[in-house]
This record gives C-alpha cells, sequence and structure tokens, in this order.
C-alpha cells in the first residue's frame, strides 16, 4: 500500500533572536509520510565559508529546506544559495563567485537507534520539537568552495620581485644578475662612484 504523503510549502520567518537555520517540525514528529517545505531568505547572521572565500555576514542568501517524517526521524533535504567573496590566490584581487549547494540529512528521534548502514555524517539527533540545520548547510557550503580561489583560472599573479599584476604588462621582467658576477658587479659599481666622487672634487 502506498504511503500518504501529505505536502506543506511555508515560507519559514524566523522571530527575532532565532536562528535561521531552525525550524519547528513538532507537529510533524510521528506522522510518516507527513512533509513539509520551507523557503526563506535572510541576511546571513555569521560568515559561511573559508579564510580565503565566503558568504560575508549580512549577505542575502536564500534557503530552501524540505522535511518528510520516516519511521526513525525526519529526513532533510535543501538548497543554499548566495555570493561568496574572497580573494584572488595569486594576485589578490577580488574574487566572487555564486555559491548553490544542496546538502540532506537523517534527523533522528532521540530514541531512535542508529543503523549500521546508515553513514554518521549524514546522521543527527533532535530534539523531537526543533530542527537545526547549519552544521549541514556549513558544512556543504565549505566543502564547495575552492581550495585556492582564482580571479581567472590563467591568472598569472603577481612579479616575485616588485609585485607589478602581470596580466597588465605581459613582457613584464627583470634582469637576473648571475649570483657569481654579484660580488665583481659590487667592486664596479664602487669603483665608477669613487672615480665621479674625485671628479667633482677636482672640479670644485
Amino acid at each position: 500500500m502506498d504511503r500518504k504523503v501529505r505536502d506543506e510549502r511555508v515560507n519559514h520567518s524566523p522571530h527575532a533572536g532565532q536562528s535561521p537555520y531552525r525550524f519547528p517540525v513538532r507537529d510533524l514528529v510521528r506522522r510518516p509520510g507527513a512533509r513539509r517545505e520551507n523557503r526563506d531568505a535572510f541576511p546571513l547572521p555569521e560568515a559561511l565559508g573559508t579564510d580565503l572565500i565566503a558568504v560575508p555576514e549580512g549577505a542575502t542568501v536564500q534557503l530552501d529546506v524540505s522535511c518528510e517524517v520516516v519511521t526513525d526521524g525526519i529526513w532533510v533535504s535543501g538548497s543554499f544559495q548566495g555570493e561568496a567573496i574572497g580573494e584572488c590566490g595569486r594576485c589578490l584581487d577580488e574574487v566572487r563567485r555564486m555559491v548553490d549547494v544542496t546538502f540532506q540529512g537523517l534527523f533522528l528521534y532521540p530514541d531512535a537507534p542508529l543503523g549500521e548502514d546508515e553513514d554518521s555524517d549524514d546522521v543527527f539527533v533532535f530534539d523531537g520539537e526543533t530542527i537545526d540545520v547549519e552544521e549541514v548547510v556549513r558544512d556543504a557550503v565549505v566543502t564547495s568552495m575552492p581550495f585556492t580561489p582564482l580571479c581567472a583560472p590563467d591568472c598569472q599573479g603577481l612579479c616575485d620581485q616588485c609585485g607589478a599584476r602581470l596580466a597588465d604588462n605581459p613582457g613584464h621582467a627583470h634582469e637576473v644578475l648571475d649570483p657569481r658576477w654579484a660580488a665583481l658587479q659590487s667592486v664596479q659599481d664602487q669603483s665608477v662612484k669613487d672615480r665621479n666622487e674625485r671628479s667633482d672634487e677636482k672640479e670644485s
């Protein structure tokens, strides 16, 4: 017999001071087949990402969450969208990229056993009253971020000698002196300097 699924769509608007990642589910608990979808846009209370690139605090993000009641808890899936801002790992220019990730996890009732075939990374325990998806969302966003953000795949970076942006001057280069001649060059420079000083003294 097909189970009866009840769909409920709501716009989740948390009260002041309440986490936008937390959803009340008390009315869904122990009702296998019941389903609810939450959709909300809100200013991010805390940055999400890495030290190099992240969706900044205060940025408007979109969070869609679907909750479906199963035997041992509530299966949660959804998506998160926002814009991440960071710094190019080569030239230090600003980098912006859209973040659009999906996430999922099983939130078990406090008295539900953890099955042997269930991946503990995707299984959480909740109090039977509310579900908090912050950890699930944070993990999804962080793992989607590039290890080294780039402004362009072929970014040439900065000159390691003067810091000039190489993309602005493709032919940029510095004369490299063979270190074996460095000492001789120093002696020659000093000799020229001494001759100039003697010449200036004679003229005066």
